[in-house]
């Protein structure tokens, strides 16, 4: 069976219509999202006296032409950011709670469309879709994740395909950015435990998991203070690991053939846990780039891969 692996998008439009497209692509059997869909900010487009101006990635863009504006939300939107378009005025009057609701409604505006696309793409090709919210996916997605009449919510279950066993779980572990997926890793241990018990055979079991095992070379990543700011290690930043000791542990215990990761952008690599074949496809969404992985696994337990980006 030939899988096709990738992640971590963030409400980067051209980066998850090239994932719809991936399956058929690359021929795949079977194609899995490992989380993190929305974007993490929310970017004003203010119109002032007809012009409009919005701030991103440190620079000021101006549009003088109701007709650009269309362009310049399609880069924001490739970038992984939510345009809203304001005149000054309104925007001089949002409170906090406004921001919440804007932040709310534009990601279930988007991941609505991304599912629906999915559904529709998948659905078409007659190749399968398992997705799973990773840990800036809030809960209240889940209604339209669970609501793809084709693509499969995998998280904390077990789907079978073509007799191999597909075992998720989404979310990640506490950090100083304070996710709202986020679980202890006594909590994390506990569902890879409940969700293995239902495994029939590890042999042939594929572990979608988002956050990815501890201290290996798939969790190096950037360490940032309490107020959210990179550490300096010198004129570096520095890094440390950043995975799950209940994910690397679930691992070593229960050996799955393959297991796939995200979460940690940087660390795009391949690793080995015992047996098990560990995969971080990385990302670089912003760019409109789509990593990922594509895997060959087999009846017998042979695993091949490449890590692909186009």
């Amino acid at each position: 069976m030939k899988i096709f692996y990738a992640g971590d998008l963030h409400g980067g439009e051209t980066a998850f219509r090239k994932f719809t497209n991936a399956g058929k692509f690359y021929i795949a059997d079977l194609v899995i999202y490992g989380g993190d869909f929305t974007g993490k900010m929310v970017v004003p487009i203010v119109e002032k006296s007809g012009i409009y101006t919005c701030r991103y990635y440190g620079s000021t863009v101006k549009v003088k032409k109701v007709n650009e504006l269309p362009d310049l939300e399609r880069n924001l939107r490739d970038a992984g950011f939510y345009p809203y378009l304001v005149s000054e005025k309104e925007l001089n009057q949002l409170n906090e709670s406004d921001a919440e609701r804007i932040i709310k409604e534009k990601q279930i505006e988007v991941f609505r469309q991304w599912i629906e696309m999915a559904d529709e793409r998948f659905k078409a090709a007659e190749i399968p879709c398992i997705m799973i919210p990773g840990s800036v996916d809030d809960f209240y997605l889940d209604e339209f994740l669970n609501a793809g009449s084709f693509v499969q919510n995998g998280d904390e279950k077990i789907i079978e395909i073509d007799g191999f066993e597909i075992l998720s779980i989404g979310g990640g572990k506490p950090s100083v950015f304070k996710y709202p997926r986020e679980y202890s890793e006594e909590e994390l241990a506990k569902k890879i435990e409940n969700a293995a018990k239902q495994v029939k055979d590890m042999n042939k079991c594929i572990f979608n998991i988002h956050i990815p095992p501890y201290d290996t070379d798939l969790d190096q990543g950037t360490l940032y203070d309490e107020e959210l700011k990179p550490v300096l290690d010198g004129d570096s930043l520095a890094t440390a690991p950043i995975g799950s000791k209940a994910v690397r542990d679930a691992i070593e215990k229960y050996q799955p053939m393959l297991s796939l990761h995200g979460h940690v952008h940087e660390s795009r690599g391949v690793t080995t846990l015992g047996r098990t074949i560990c995969i971080n496809a990385g990302t670089d969404y912003d760019q409109g780039l789509l990593r990922g992985a594509l895997v060959d696994v087999s009846a017998d337990g042979n695993v091949s891969y490449t890590l692909t980006a186009g």
